[in-house]
């Protein structure tokens, strides 16, 4: 990374800073560091001169009274060892130095404090408003590094990042992977430059190209790295299916071995499943062409005036059926919306759209299987083949004709209703009125489940619910004088006990309930995750120091989403199985091995994510954003996978 682009990264995270502390000190903090040139001491002496300059016109700020500095410190800790008005310093070739920028008020900023050899720069930036302080001053915290031997040995290939392209990918429909680049990667001279697709979190070499898109034939995790390489000192022969990410990054510098090269061993990560297959078959609305009494032989013949066209995808087809009851007990089919019945009773035409290789409908008996059977088979009614039946349909009430109930319930049908936030709204349409004879009342029956037990009654077709459920509301046509209504108990009488007291269910009382109704579903509203993370930078890749620590820090671009209730949270991980080691309020760690590190922001809410399941050295990073929306889970939250790498 230039010295440049750590200098824009600061200089953000410095505005970041300053935006979100000059309200609570009522101004803003003038003083800028500018920028230092780069330099590079490569000597095996014991002793060097290391010196740089501030580049003209690199933003370099002093404000009236204020003074410049330049500060001399060591080490992945910047332990301060020397201070000079000048950025000159003579140092020993035996640590790794860098040289910062200070633009301070002396009569605000004490640097008595300073003990050299023990005090941090991190101490000092701490004082200041760019660290968290109230002093008004400006500290180039990355400052320009200088290193010592080994410089001919440097690795400069870098793989860069990618992200997922914003494409649905699915099976079969868009079998496509493709990633764009988000950082671009560093090829020396003589390197070349892949894309491999790997499956699994085994990383599993399946594919190699010169672009960054695959096509996928299976379902599954898949990753798109990057992959910079010297051909002449890289050369494995991969076995696709079996060599892996890992075996490939063992044998790099980054990995622990020692070929140059660079792999992005997070990349981009897709995961692929079958695409979602809408259901296009649709019925149309079926209405009872009147309700007729059995004549002098016995029998009546039920029809109905189908509204609209059926939408009947290819290879479906079209059949009505006809069932008795409360219970949508199946009788009979046809090809036609019309049965002869002869026996008085409750009957429903109802149209069913269907594909034959898929619904079988030998599985019904007549007289056993119900409605409710067929509709559970169905993605309408909960399970799995494309179909539709019109579970309402057109429902007649068949007496003798001596013995007529003059009552109709007419027809109603569900409009369209909110889902539920704290409540929801069901409202019906009548769009045949029902029949009221002289003496007769009007009301309307909300029930709740396949039970249809009742849960309120209304002069209107209109109820609020608070809980998810299926619900139905039901026309009832009666006579206050022979049905008593004080039967009911809500939350344990059903539709189907009331039913049962009327003519049209086997009872001997003059009513119409309409037993199919409106039905609605009512599902919880769909809530948008709006957490999201800022993108982490690392602050320096250094070696561990003299004690066998070194504190890995990153600078953090830009602001989180942090939705009301959720919380930040940094999480260490180590290796490329990003195994969790610790984590923190603050984007910064000490380690004491060698090896792969990773920093990850976490942004989550307490009461739905329970990090009391991670056991450090144990869980990863891909076992927690397995739980969240992002990784396939249900748990609003969001984790940078890809984070801020270090290779101690």
């Amino acid at each position: 990374m230039s010295n440049l682009l750590r200098r824009l990264l600061t200089v953000g995270l410095c505005y970041v800073l300053a935006v979100l502390i000059q309200p609570l000190y009522g101004q803003a903090c003038d003083a800028d560091f500018g920028t230092l040139a780069e330099a590079a001491v490569c000597v095996g002496d014991d002793q060097a001169t290391i010196s740089s300059a501030v580049l003209p016109g690199s933003g370099e700020d002093i404000p009236a009274g204020f003074a410049r500095l330049f500060v001399l410190t060591s080490g992945a800790n910047l332990i301060i060892e020397a201070v000079s008005e000048t950025p000159e310093f003579l140092v020993a070739t035996d640590a790794n130095y860098r040289i910062h920028s200070l633009i301070y008020d002396p009569a605000t900023l004490d640097l008595s404090i300073v003990v050299f050899g023990e005090t941090s720069a991190v101490v000092v930036n701490s004082l200041l408003l760019q660290g968290g302080g109230d002093v008004c001053a400006a500290l180039d915290v990355t400052g320009v590094q200088f290193r010592f031997g080994g410089c001919d040995d440097a690795c400069l290939a870098d793989a860069g990042t990618l992200t997922p392209s914003d494409d649905l990918v699915c099976l079969p429909t868009n079998p496509v992977l493709r990633a764009e680049v988000q950082d671009a990667p560093s090829v020396p001279p003589g390197f070349l430059v892949v894309y491999v697709l790997t499956r699994t979190n085994s990383l599993i070499i399946e594919g190699i190209s010169d672009t960054p898109e695959f096509s996928v034939q299976e379902a599954g995790d898949y990753r798109i790295h990057t992959l910079v390489f010297e051909p002449n000192s890289l050369d494995v022969e991969v076995v696709f299916g079996i060599t892996t990410g890992f075996d490939i990054n063992a044998l790099l510098q980054q990995g622990g071995g020692e070929i140059c090269g660079a792999l992005d061993v997070s990349g981009a990560a897709f995961h692929v499943a079958a695409c979602e297959e809408e259901c296009n078959a649709a019925f149309s609305s079926l209405i009872p062409l009147g309700h007729d009494c059995l004549d002098d032989n016995g029998s009546v013949l039920l029809r109905t005036i189908v509204l609209g066209l059926p939408t009947v995808p290819p290879g479906f087809e079209v059949l009505y059926v006809l069932t008795s009851g409360g219970e949508l007990v199946i009788e009979a089919v046809n090809n036609i919306p019309a049965f002869t019945v002869e026996e008085a009773g409750f009957y429903t035409i109802h149209s069913l759209i269907y594909d034959p290789e898929t619904l079988d409908l030998s599985i019904v008996q007549f007289g056993v299987t119900t409605g409710f059977d067929v509709n559970g088979l169905l993605q309408q009614g909960g399970g799995d083949i494309c179909a539709v039946l019109d579970v309402a349909g057109a429902s007649f009430n068949v007496e003798a004709c001596e013995e007529a109930c003059t009552a109709d319930f007419g027809h109603i049908s569900a409009l369209s209703h909110d889902c539920l936030d704290g409540s929801a709204d069901l409202e019906a349409s009548v769009l045949i009125s029902p029949t009221i004879p002289a003496g007769f009342e009007l009301l309307y029956v909300l029930t709740s489940g396949e039970e249809l037990v009742i849960e309120a009654v209304s002069t209107t077709p209109e109820f609020t619910v608070e809980e998810t459920g299926f619900f139905t509301i039901h026309t009832l046509v009666y006579d206050p004088g022979t049905l008593d209504l004080s039967i009911v108990q809500f939350g344990v009488t059903t539709g189907f006990d009331v039913n049962g007291l009327l003519q049209q269910g086997g009872g001997d009382i003059c009513a119409a309930l309409d037993v199919a109704g409106a039905s609605f579903h009512v599902a919880a509203c769909e809530e948008e995750c709006e957490a999201a993370f800022s993108t982490l930078f690392p602050l320096g890749h250094d070696c561990l120091n003299d004690n066998g620590s070194v504190l890995l820090r990153t600078i953090v671009l830009g602001l989180p989403t942090v939705p009301a209730g959720f919380e930040v949270l940094y999480v260490l991980t180590s290796g490329e199985e990003l195994v969790i080691e610790a984590v923190s309020n603050f984007a910064a760690f000490f380690v004491e091995e060698t090896g792969t590190y990773t920093i990850h922001s976490l942004i989550y809410d307490p009461e739905t994510l329970d990090l009391g399941i991670v056991q450090f050295g144990v869980t990863t990073g891909f076992d927690v954003n397995g739980l969240l929306q992002q990784g396939g889970g249900d748990i609003c939250a969001v984790l940078d996978v890809a984070g801020a790498s270090f290779n101690v």
